[in-house]
């Protein structure tokens, strides 16, 4: 923050005191939306790293213009795949990057759904981060247990395809394998690659085999690389690999014990854990 106690200094070594133009690009992030992150390149650290160069010449890190690409878009002349220096070199799997070149995209303030004072509808893992969905939104937390932004992102807006008048998403999962990401909602469900709908989309979920009526919830159990299907006290296992649904099934869901009844959701998380 900026205040009368430092000693600022401008084009200085970092022993001349505290650098104006560092701290001001961290709260500019600030001001468009990005919070403190641990990633140990990146201008918004929690804390004071020293002075960043000369601003004539400052080029923000690759980890912060991915976060700002993720709130506002991308020109679609910027290449925002592979970190500079790495021109060949494709992440596995790949990142979610994009957002449309529009504002819209974002709540605006006054009407912010509030994360912490209902259930959500449903939430996924997806590219090792966590997203959140209610209504006709969703939040993101990273890696680092971080939101990308406080204010909740149009769901139709971030995965191209799903329809505009979407209120809502009863289960999304990233499926093995190929890490294509499918959405569900009532009778139908959508397959994505990255964040773009797949041909011939939506299709019935009697496809996997499920009900008619749709699903609660689903995850991918790390042990055995399977998608499990929740509706009210029943369950189902189905492998992707194969595309068929296993023998056996529904079961009860007291199989798992301790599981409450009528779930919102399921995920995995990156500690290898599954949260209900």
């Amino acid at each position: 923050h900026f205040d009368d106690d430092e000693a600022w200094t401008f084009r200085s070594p970092d022993s001349h005191g505290m650098d104006l133009f560092a701290v001001a690009v961290h709260e500019f992030g600030h001001a468009i939306g990005l919070v403190h992150t641990s990633a140990m390149e990146s201008i918004m650290r929690p804390y004071y790293q020293g002075p960043v160069g000369d601003p004539l010449k400052y080029d923000l890190p690759y980890e912060d213009k991915v976060r700002v690409w993720q709130l506002y878009g991308v020109r679609d002349s910027v290449s925002h795949t592979n970190q500079p220096g790495n021109p060949s070199q494709t992440p596995e799997p790949p990142v979610l990057l994009d957002l449309p070149e529009n504002r819209s995209t974002l709540l605006v303030a006054q009407d912010a759904l509030d994360r912490c004072t209902s259930h959500f509808d449903a939430v996924a893992q997806i590219r090792g981060e966590a997203f959140f969905f209610k209504g006709k939104h969703f939040w993101r937390l990273t890696r680092e247990k971080h939101l990308v932004s406080l204010r909740p992102a149009q769901i139709h807006r971030f995965w191209r395809g799903l329809p505009p008048n979407l209120d809502s998403v009863d289960a999304v999962y990233e499926r093995p394998g190929d890490h294509k990401i499918v959405f569900f909602k009532g009778q139908k469900y959508w397959v994505f690659k990255d964040n773009n709908v797949e041909e011939g989309y939506p299709r019935p979920i009697s496809d996997f085999g499920l009900p008619v009526d749709g699903v609660d919830a689903a995850f991918v159990w790390l042990h055995n690389d399977k998608t499990y299907f929740f509706k009210d006290n029943n369950y189902w296992r189905y492998d992707d690999h194969f595309r068929r649904m296993d023998l056996g099934f529904p079961k009860d869901t007291m199989l798992w014990k301790g599981l409450p009844a009528q779930l919102d959701d399921t995920m995995r998380w990156s500690d290898g854990s599954s949260y209900f």
